[in-house]
């Protein structure tokens, strides 16, 4: 009897502290919304069948930086996300996403096969923040309705937005302001200057060449459409696309009138990467989940309809094949804590403050002074 009671009452000690045992939270991951709710389901079903646990979120592409950016502040992040490497410097700073170097050197991804500007669009200060997914590269969109032929050159695009002003037509259609600052970074490089310095260590816009860019630059935007997708509707004449954006809209800016061509030399990469949280409470779960996203990026690609960022990237449709090579070609954005900011603030608002009469001198210099602090906290050097 004794030795009964004693076996009993070891059960009871040991079901309360199995009933306590923690069990590891479910890993939370965040996709980019794709397109189609068939393409959502697949994805879903992708995954789950890799870790039933799985708990997955779709978020539109246009709300992603934001939404990532809001979930770190609150503690809130997913485990593992897709998210857009121009992000990773800022993310890197405040020490939100992992360092995954050590962990890519053993695992399943073959970073040889891919394309090199996106595998350096995803390290920052030395540490491979992310893995490529999907490459997209910004472009000048032409509507040849109002514009017989895409313009090939800075210059001619300005000469081409006064013909239209005189038509009282609209140039541009209402652009991002990550869009306006890419126009102006296209025009700077039109007039010989530079963003930055050749060590990445200083900005270089307020310039005389700066100054010209600034002109042309309010002056085009000055006669924009109030629509964000005017050049689809005819509205106005030229819009900056990635060819992404372009496919999506496909019913919109019907093949016959819409022609992408390059940015005046201005390649600029958009590159779509799985990150992982830093503060993740089960690393290795984590790492296995983007690892096996990673290397099933030819279906994503596929399920996305993006373009893969491996080294032979083939086009979505026969249609694009004229377009790819602008892929390869492209580069990152520069590396810097603190890009986002300029692009997004500080440049539009100088170029908000020039179509308003402010001085243009006046208007790059208050940039440059409120940016740079903000910027070179996360200087490589």
């Amino acid at each position: 009897m004794k030795k009964f009671v004693s076996v009993l009452l070891c059960l009871l000690c040991i079901i309360p502290a199995t009933a306590c045992k923690k069990q590891a939270p479910a890993p939370r991951i965040w996709l980019i919304e794709p397109s189609s709710e068939s393409a959502e389901t697949e994805i879903r079903q992708m995954v789950r069948h890799f870790d039933s646990n799985a708990l997955i979120s779709f978020v539109p592409a246009k709300e992603l930086s934001v939404r990532i950016s809001d979930a770190f502040e609150k503690d809130d992040a997913p485990d593992v996300f897709m998210f857009f490497a121009d992000s990773i410097p800022d993310l890197a700073e405040k020490e939100k996403i992992a360092d995954l170097s050590d962990r890519l050197r053993i695992s399943k991804v073959k970073a040889d096969e891919l394309l090199e500007s996106t595998r350096r669009a995803c390290a920052y200060q030395g540490k491979t923040r992310g893995v490529p997914l999907f490459a997209d590269v910004y472009l000048l969109a032409t509507n040849r309705a109002l514009v017989s032929a895409p313009p090939d050159t800075a210059e001619k695009l300005v000469a081409e937005c006064e013909a239209l002003k005189e038509k009282k037509l609209s140039s541009f259609e209402k652009l991002t302001p990550e869009k306006q600052t890419l126009l102006f970074e296209t025009l700077l490089r039109s007039h010989g200057g530079k963003m930055l310095n050749a060590r990445k260590t200083k900005l270089e816009f307020a310039s005389e060449e700066g100054k010209t860019a600034l002109e042309d630059c309010a002056e085009l935007l000055k006669q924009s459409a109030e629509q964000s997708d005017a050049v689809g509707e005819g509205k106005a004449a030229f819009s900056i696309l990635t060819m992404q954006e372009r496919a999506q809209n496909a019913e919109r800016y019907p093949d016959s009138e819409i022609t992408l061509s390059s940015l005046f030399g201005l390649n600029r990469l958009q590159t779509v990467a799985m990150g992982m949280s830093k503060q993740s409470k089960n690393q290795k779960q984590a790492f296995a989940l983007l690892e096996f996203l990673q290397t099933e990026t030819d279906k994503l690609s596929a399920l996305y309809k993006r373009y893969s960022a491996k080294k032979d990237i083939s086009p979505i449709s026969t249609d694009d094949a004229d377009v790819i090579k602008y892929l390869s070609e492209a580069t990152p954005a520069p590396d810097l804590c603190g890009m986002n900011s300029l692009a997004k603030t500080y440049i539009p608002a100088a170029i908000e403050k020039a179509e308003k009469g402010v001085n243009t001198t006046d208007a790059l210099n208050e940039a440059e002074k409120d940016a740079s602090g903000n910027i070179w906290q996360g200087k490589r050097e």
